[in-house]
């Protein structure tokens, strides 16, 4: 908002999207890495996953440290946990509801992303009294459905 189609300290940016304009334009939009992280994800995460495993602040200046972050498997597992613990803070706090417990639901969030757009949505269908519940994917019916095979390999 601050930066689309504007100037700033005497540098016009673009009106086109955040991805575009900061990260490389041939990657804008793309995801990278064993859990397909996009830099502009990784930059929103980068504070949660600073804080909860030591892993360094990414630096919006520093694009190959953002491309580093997730394409090694060492730091990207931590921005997709981030991404799931995002996805279930934002459906508790915005939504009211607890969906810690349902991983189709979780990897769901995941595949589509926007959790928090995700969860005002349905907080705004709830909000005349009806109680719907957020709904898998494939891509989440089939980890529910694979549940069983999924915890024998932990």
């Amino acid at each position: 908002q601050t930066f689309r189609g504007h100037t700033v300290n005497g540098k016009s940016f673009p009106d086109n999207r955040f991805s575009a304009v900061f990260f490389q334009p041939f990657y804008a939009g793309q995801t990278f890495g064993l859990g397909q992280v996009n830099p502009l994800t990784a930059m929103k995460l980068s504070d949660l996953v600073s804080k909860r495993s030591g892993i360094a602040r990414l630096d919006e200046n520093d694009a190959a440290g953002v491309y580093k972050a997730i394409m090694d498997p060492d730091l990207s597992l931590a921005f997709v946990a981030a991404a799931i613990r995002q996805s279930i803070d934002d459906y508790r706090q915005i939504a009211g509801m607890d969906i810690s417990g349902n991983p189709g639901i979780t990897a769901t969030l995941y595949n589509l992303g926007n959790t928090l757009q995700r969860a005002q949505a349905l907080a705004s269908k709830n909000s005349g009294g009806g109680r719907a519940w957020p709904e898998e994917n494939y891509y989440g019916w089939l980890v529910n459905d694979k549940l069983p095979e999924l915890r024998k390999l932990f």
